[in-house]
């Protein structure tokens, strides 16, 4: 973000001085209970957490707007309506705004911003009309923040939902969705299943369009839910697909091998996996060493992609001599290809689609 946005980050920078001297801002920014964060705890997660999540976001979204099949669609609208889930001060969501810029012009975009934290999204809110919404060229955003707590099975976000977008706005289904680094937030640690997130996705995402979950893994946490995310979340996929079948509109295009293997019925060749993530590395200040450095944080994410185009890209994911990079351990690489017993002839990322159409060629 640094390199992306230089001044909003220098703000947050500044933020930093505000705080006690003697404050811990790296162990107050990443306590997992953004719901109850104080003031303090929000400056503490702009400084920790917000540079990665507008990175993050900002490269996820890159590599999905460069597949031509996607950017077509997006190119043809006049309107995007999106919704964000669990923004926080919103890194998710500006990153996001950011390839919008980058990608395309002339689009009234309206982002439905979902946050439990008052204080969180009136920082977001503030942070947009001061260093976002001016600065804005290519497009016309409006932000819309929808103060809701999601509750486990998403219970009372539909009505939510009705009353801050489907009344005023029209809008019932979005072009866009998106979840970032929530699942397991001490407020739903344990209690929400990833079942009912593919779920409420296959009913709000218009046919033709794209979602995002992307959430941190960590596989030396002490909380078993933080180690097991990326094989909870293929498995509610699956089970998600069975149950829904005919009524399933929600491609899973990554990650790859992964989702590919559970599908199909090899399971068992996924036998003793502790997981998969991929890394990106962001150039952040640390508060502790009061010096600029690299930090890299392992993310799991499935990007999804509805009705025909969901069908039309996952076409081009079939080829089983792939080698796909599903995770590293010791600092080593792994491969998985789409079947166990196929040999690995060429490599790829198995969470970035890189250029679809030429792969396959």
């Amino acid at each position: 973000m640094r390199h992306l946005n230089p001044t909003l980050y220098e703000v947050i920078q500044e933020w930093a001085n505000d705080l006690p001297i003697d404050y811990e801002v790296q162990r107050e920014g990443n306590t997992r209970d953004n719901l109850h964060n104080s003031k303090e705890k929000i400056v503490a997660c702009l400084i920790e957490q917000f540079p990665m999540s507008y990175r993050q976001s900002y490269e996820v979204y890159s590599d999905l707007f460069n597949q031509s099949e996607i950017f077509s669609v997006y190119h043809s609208l006049d309107t995007i309506n999106v919704l964000a889930m669990a923004t926080g001060s919103g890194g998710d969501v500006f990153g996001l705004i950011h390839a919008f810029e980058k990608y395309f012009k002339g689009k009234t975009i309206h982002i439905f911003s979902v946050e439990g934290n008052e204080d969180a999204l009136q920082s977001q809110t503030n942070l947009f009309k001061r260093y976002i919404e001016g600065n804005l060229i290519a497009n016309k955003v409006q932000l819309v923040p929808i103060p809701a707590v999601i509750q486990p099975g998403l219970r009372g976000l539909k009505e939510e939902l009705k009353d801050r977008c489907f009344t005023p706005y029209g809008v019932e289904k979005f072009d866009l969705m998106h979840g970032f680094k929530w699942m397991n937030e001490k407020s739903i640690r344990g209690w929400f299943h990833p079942y009912h997130f593919y779920a409420f996705f296959n009913y709000h995402l218009l046919p033709d369009r794209v979602a995002v979950w992307l959430e941190t893994v960590d596989l030396k946490s002490q909380y078993q839910g933080d180690r097991s995310l990326s094989q909870r979340a293929i498995f509610d996929y699956v089970k998600y697909c069975h149950h829904f079948q005919e009524k399933n509109h929600l491609m899973a295009l990554t990650p790859t091998p992964c989702i590919a293997r559970h599908l199909s019925g090899k399971r068992k060749q996924c036998e003793g996996c502790l997981g998969c993530f991929d890394e990106i590395d962001t150039y952040v200040k640390s508060m502790d060493e009061r010096a600029n450095r690299w930090q890299g944080q392992s993310i799991f994410v499935m990007k999804f992609a509805s009705g025909p185009l969901g069908r039309e890209l996952s076409k081009y994911l079939q080829d089983e001599h792939v080698g796909y990079q599903t995770a590293f351990f010791n600092g080593q690489p792994h491969f998985c290809t789409l079947n166990s017993t196929k040999e690995m002839k060429k490599v790829a990322n198995a969470f970035v689609l890189g250029n679809l159409s030429k792969q396959e060629s």
